[in-house]
């Protein structure tokens, strides 16, 4: 009995990460219906693992349901990205303050997490890079040792990585990230956990600051469109009654 509750949970656990993958890669659209019965086929199991799933993710924030449409992808909204952000410096700021490491551990730890900056050009490289950024950042998180701060961190992370999804390619990225991980490194080695706060704060804000400026733009296009084809029926009717 015990052994088979066990297959269960890894056989729902591995779901959930092959769709929590698959969400991250940008597998669905926002607002796009999720199909249970065709995941279940895709992943060769059956479907109550896949509905158990699809259920934590939503308890998560990562995915919504609605009685009529079921399990979509929700909207990215401005809001949220401005609540989430603010607390994933402040998980840091704490995972800094409980971290057992010395100083120089920490240091140790954190730099074997540190990649050679690569060029992020294209959205493919861009994402490579993200994924870079938040390798260094969980390192720090779990080096505080605590496993419920940890959980609740990665939880939010991935949420994070929807909303870092829309920043536009920028060759800089990376190279600047390293440049601020340095940063970071040498304020606790040095001690001044203030500075490292201060830093942490800073480094993530212009994450966000970035996202809502893509949000932003996103935003401004459809009332760009309404507004291009709104202009020609205006001039059409305003040549009408000058006849």
């Amino acid at each position: 009995m015990r052994a088979n509750a066990i297959r269960k949970s890894s056989l729902r656990q591995q779901v959930y990460s092959s769709l929590l993958r698959l969400l991250l890669q940008g597998r669905w659209a926002p607002g796009e219906r999720w199909n249970d019965s065709a995941l279940a086929a895709e992943l060769g199991v059956s479907r109550t693992p896949v509905r158990e799933a699809m259920i934590q993710l939503e308890a998560e924030g990562l995915v919504a349901c609605d009685p009529n449409r079921g399990f979509y992808l929700p909207i990215l909204r401005r809001e949220e990205a401005r609540e989430i952000y603010p607390i994933l410096w402040s998980l840091e700021q704490l995972a800094v303050f409980l971290t057992p490491a010395s100083p120089a551990e920490l240091r140790k730890r954190l730099g074997q997490t540190v990649a050679r900056p690569a060029a992020s050009g294209t959205a493919s490289d861009m994402a490579a890079a993200v994924r870079q950024d938040r390798a260094w950042h969980l390192a720090l998180v779990e080096s505080s040792a605590n496993t419920h701060l940890s959980a609740l961190y990665q939880r939010l992370e991935a949420l994070s990585r929807r909303y870092a999804a829309q920043m536009a390619a920028d060759a800089l990225f990376a190279e600047r990230n390293a440049r601020e991980h340095a940063q970071i490194l040498d304020a606790l080695a040095s001690e001044q956990p203030a500075r490292a706060h201060a830093l942490l704060k800073m480094h993530w804000r212009a994450e966000m600051e970035a996202v809502l400026g893509a949000l932003g733009e996103r935003d401004r296009k459809p009332a760009a469109a309404e507004t291009s084809s709104a202009a020609p029926l205006s001039r059409r009717s305003a040549t009408a009654g000058h006849r």
